[in-house]
């Protein structure tokens, strides 16, 4: 049974409604279709539960149901006197300290999403259940405050919300208070060390989902309150863990106490928090994260790394990878596993483009390589001439021999670019928002920079690839637009493309600027129907996928035979991050600051990062790509429809 939970929202009268569901991306990368939620079995018996506990029910659901592409329902709380822990509940749900629900479904269908995760497509709802922001420190002065029985505290907010807080009480006979505890050995400086990080990290995972809960556009005061003490709590713990550190370098006798090595400990979760899967490609941006913060707050990145992900080793290998890092990346039992685990991530970083570049719907299709040690691919292909085919020959007649011509296609290192630029402010955010943040950033600039360059027409150099269309003459559009240009034009483009392969076409594709793809689906045809409209919303036209990008210019239709297109890519990319540089703004055509001349040319517009107090981050990626055969790609410029 797969768990959500979801915030409150109190509706007049008191009473409280609840958005169950939404078709969001949560923080594991999975999303939810709410019009695949199955309820007939959970209405026949409605029953909300406390914290998943089927022996302690609390109230019942009613009115659940999808609506506005949300799954919502009422909760009514069972009558006050029904027991005393029910009305302790009812208590904290008055005082805005209980607010959340989780969901538990049986997931029906699912499918892979584009850019990682998974999407329900079809689930059955099997229970909610009101639930407690989990560890949540201030909320847990309230409930005490409201002199709550300490059961009722310990099953909101689990076995830790008493942890620490006994106080040795007399009967009233005046027997003697509790015997003090043993003395127990003092910990080790090492154990000591572990334990703050562990609790360092289990404050930045609370302060993580707590700011998930609240609405930036209208936080209540308990919200403000947890988080400024989530915040002074990871302050305080921050010193703390950094004294111990101190000493234990000076205890060893080095008196650089950035050079002591922290005891290894594993990263442990709040209370009923499941752990947050970690996908490949989330350690590149990782990467980024902590180079772009550790230039803005002038640290050391192991430092800042430490303090926003722990001791984790597979973000440290993938660093080191993708930073040139001098620092040796943790060991571990597998071999080679860290330079597997950047290979995945910069494969699921190129996937990762494919909203909003066509190069990785291209790179799927045909041959897809990595450069390895030795930076350089060979891929064979078969001339068209000589011929190899056979013929008939008479009784007793010489058999003729034939020998077929092969060349290669060589591919080289390329080294593509792309600089995406930040205001200080983003220091300012929770760690998941930065990494939103430079994800979106990272994935749009990347998207224009490869796009641009495969679809123009120029010739390949020693510095980039050919793009499609260099040596294609395009063909000429069809006059008078509607659906009869819209016909003439598409049959034009196979059947240049059937008879310049020879009718050898086995994965053609269409790419195109996203403003074409709405008018291909919105023209008529003479009966007044829209005959492409169905076909073009699932990403087809004539059978052949659909490639959108901006990219592209508009009016321009490509058809490209995708199985003839072989690119590969480097092992890692690499990130540097510069507060100093003097940037032309420019993402198409970049040019140089200054360029002598008679006269001189000076790049416009330019932005100098000191000057703006921004910060650049820069990252470069080895690819390249060619044509397998000549002949593969046809194209046609100002269409009419």
């Amino acid at each position: 049974m797969l768990v959500k939970k979801v915030t409150v929202a109190r509706a007049a009268g008191g009473a409280l409604d609840f958005v169950l569901s939404d078709a969001t991306v949560d923080r594991y990368g999975d999303v939810i279709d709410p019009a695949g939620w199955v309820l007939d079995h959970f209405e026949q018996n409605p029953i909300a539960l406390f914290n998943h506990d089927s022996d302690f029910p609390i109230g019942t659901w009613a009115d659940v149901r999808v609506e506005s592409g949300r799954l919502v329902g009422r909760l009514t709380l069972a009558a006050p006197g029904t027991s005393a822990r029910i009305d302790e509940l009812v208590s904290l749900v008055g005082q805005g300290v209980l607010r959340a629900v989780s969901v538990g479904f049986q997931p029906l269908a699912t499918e892979p999403r584009g850019d990682g995760g998974l999407r329900f497509t079809r689930q059955e709802l099997l229970e909610c259940s009101l639930v407690s922001v989990p560890a949540n420190p201030s909320a847990l002065q309230l409930a005490r405050r409201l002199h709550l029985s300490d059961d009722t505290i310990r099953m909101a907010f689990g076995e830790h919300a008493t942890r620490g807080h006994a106080i040795a009480r007399r009967s009233a006979t005046g027997e003697h208070a509790a015997s003090s505890p043993s003395r127990k050995p003092p910990m080790t400086l090492a154990k000591r060390i572990e334990d703050a990080q562990q609790r360092l990290l289990s404050f930045r995972s609370q302060l993580t989902d707590h700011l998930a809960t609240v609405d930036d556009a209208n936080p209540d005061e308990t919200s403000l309150a947890v988080t400024d003490d989530l915040n002074a709590r990871i302050e305080a713990q921050q010193r703390s863990l950094d004294s111990l550190r101190q000493a234990e370098a000076r205890l060893a006798g080095d008196s650089d106490a950035a050079a002591a090595t922290p005891a290894a400990s594993p990263s442990r979760r709040p209370f009923a928090v499941a752990a947050k899967k970690v996908q490949p490609i989330e350690y590149i941006y990782r990467s980024a994260v902590v180079s772009l913060l550790a230039k803005i707050q002038q640290r050391s990145r192991d430092e800042v790394m430490r303090e926003r992900y722990g001791e984790d080793e597979a973000t440290r290998a993938v660093f080191a990878a993708v930073t040139r890092s001098a620092s040796a990346p943790a060991t571990t039992t597998t071999s080679g596993w860290a330079a597997e685990l950047v290979q995945t991530a910069v494969l699921d970083f190129i996937d990762a483009l494919m909203p909003m570049s066509i190069y990785p719907g291209l790179r799927d299709k045909g041959g897809r390589f990595t450069f390895g040690q030795n930076g350089i691919v060979s891929i064979p292909a078969r001339s068209t001439t000589p011929t190899i085919a056979g013929s008939f020959v008479g009784q007793g007649a010489p058999i003729p021999v034939r020998q077929g011509a092969f060349a290669a296609t060589t591919l080289t290192p390329k080294k593509m670019g792309v600089i995406s630029t930040f205001t200080r402010e983003i220091a300012e955010h929770s760690t998941p928002s930065i990494e939103a943040i430079i994800r979106q950033a990272i994935q749009e600039d990347t998207a224009v920079s490869i796009d641009t360059v495969l679809t123009d027409a120029n010739a390949a150099t020693a510095i980039r690839p050919a793009g499609l269309r260099y040596n294609v003459t395009g063909l000429t559009a069809t006059t008078g637009g509607g659906f009869a240009a819209l016909v003439g034009d598409l049959k034009a483009l196979i059947g240049a493309l059937i008879t310049s392969t020879n009718g050898n076409i086995r994965a053609p594709l269409w790419i195109m600027n996203p403003i074409q793809a709405v008018s291909i689906s919105l023209t008529q045809n003479t009966a007044g129907d829209f005959p492409f409209k169905a076909e073009i919303a699932s990403g087809q036209l004539q059978g052949y996928p659909v490639l959108q990008s901006a990219s592209v210019t508009s009016g321009m239709v490509i058809l490209v035979d995708a199985a003839d297109f072989f690119s590969a890519t480097g092992d890692d990319p690499r990130f540097d991050v510069s507060d100093q540089a003097v940037l032309h703004m420019e993402d198409t055509a970049p040019a140089a600051i200054g360029t002598t001349g008679t006269p001189n040319v000076v790049a416009a517009p330019v932005r100098s990062l000191w000057q703006t107090d921004t910060i650049g981050i820069r990252m470069l990626l080895d690819i390249n790509w060619a044509l397998r055969r000549p002949g593969v790609v046809a194209w046609i410029n100002s269409v009419t429809w």
